[in-house]
């Protein structure tokens, strides 16, 4: 029959389109998590038609395909740019083939399958979103976390970062610095918490370290006044979140013009975690970030649970807060103390 055909062509779509992004979950993101779960999907699709091996292959026809002329003589719309348009153009694929194969059982007569196609449709969706996230270069809203050592009550760095991500921060950066940590530490650390983020979905930023966030392949590099300028840091981390602190509205907006994909915003309060550190500047720069600029920014700087939401009231979606959360006996419950405030200026 013609319509075993079309389920025929449209399950090789299907299942072809997912084991590319099974591929690159596994072996370019290297997360078992999202591997398997795409995995699962492809065998779902398969074991679907188990049983109907032999009337799908006798409806095959490969050699009379009229869309082969089509696609042969397309120039262009198939290209890929980069790693992220195969992921994009693959999950549409898959959708596509998904739906002509839920509305094809329906039309042989099979609604429980075509159901269940359906289903699997919308897990491709979700899916979607969350691998497409290791290939964007946009801030997450929520809680931005920073690592740091000596506030940490004795814990190491990658046991606050294994607490922090199991507790759903949004973000997390590494920050250390030379005079308390060894290179090799350093890279070691951030070697192991790279795969702390990257199994939980994560986006890990490394601070200062351009070299070693190259190396571990983190999510992006941030940067400070006196630091490697965005634009430079651009030719050799073109795929990277690149973030830049800013003071005043003239470095806000060279961090802009010079290519950030965010900047953070402070310090808003006065803080203590951070040496040779400038004076606060207030609400007002925050104030005025929120009105003349549309970039992604973290508020950062003395911001504590009894001053969170006069920061959030402004306008902020990032917020970070380093002591109140490293510096807690309990990072879990401090992280959801800290997420009950986020969801209360939500409502209102």
């Amino acid at each position: 029959m013609s319509e075993n055909r079309l389920l025929d062509a449209n399950i090789n779509r299907s299942a072809e389109g997912l084991r590319v992004l099974e591929d690159i979950a596994r072996f370019r993101l290297d997360n078992q998590r999202l591997s398997a779960a795409i995995r699962s999907l492809r065998h779902r699709v398969r074991d679907l038609f188990k049983g109907r091996e032999h009337s799908l292959l006798a409806a095959r026809n490969a050699s009379a395909d009229v869309g082969q002329t089509t696609s042969q003589q397309e120039t262009g719309s198939d290209q890929r740019n980069d790693l992220r348009d195969t992921v994009l153009s693959n999950f549409k694929r898959v959708q596509e083939a998904s739906r002509s194969i839920e509305e094809i059982l329906k039309t042989k007569g099979e609604y429980t399958a075509g159901k269940i196609v359906e289903e699997l449709r919308f897990s491709v969706y979700e899916l979607e979103v969350e691998l497409m996230s290791f290939f964007s270069r946009q801030l997450p809203a929520g809680i931005y976390g920073i690592l740091g050592e000596k506030f940490s009550l004795g814990r190491s760095n990658v046991q606050v970062a294994q607490e922090m991500v199991d507790a759903g921060i949004s973000v997390l950066q590494y920050r250390e610095k030379l005079k308390d940590k060894s290179i090799k530490a350093i890279y070691e650390e951030c070697l192991a918490i790279r795969q702390i983020t990257r199994d939980a979905g994560v986006p890990f930023i490394v601070n200062d370290y351009a070299d070693i966030a190259l190396m571990v392949e983190a999510d992006g590099i941030h940067q400070g006044q006196d630091d490697i300028p965005i634009k430079a840091l651009r030719q050799i981390a073109p795929d990277m979140i690149l973030g830049c602190s800013t003071h005043s509205p003239a470095q806000a907006q060279q961090a802009i013009d010079d290519g950030a994909d965010y900047i953070g915003v402070g310090p808003i309060f006065t803080t203590q975690t951070k040496e040779d550190v400038c004076a606060a500047v207030g609400l007002e720069y925050l104030d005025h970030v929120i009105k003349h600029h549309d970039i992604p920014f973290v508020a950062i700087g003395g911001i504590k649970r009894n001053n969170l939401a006069q920061v959030l009231e402004r306008g902020a979606k990032t917020v970070c807060l380093v002591t109140e959360i490293i510096g807690a006996e309990d990072i879990g419950k401090r992280i959801k103390e800290i997420q009950e405030i986020f969801n209360a200026g939500e409502e209102r």
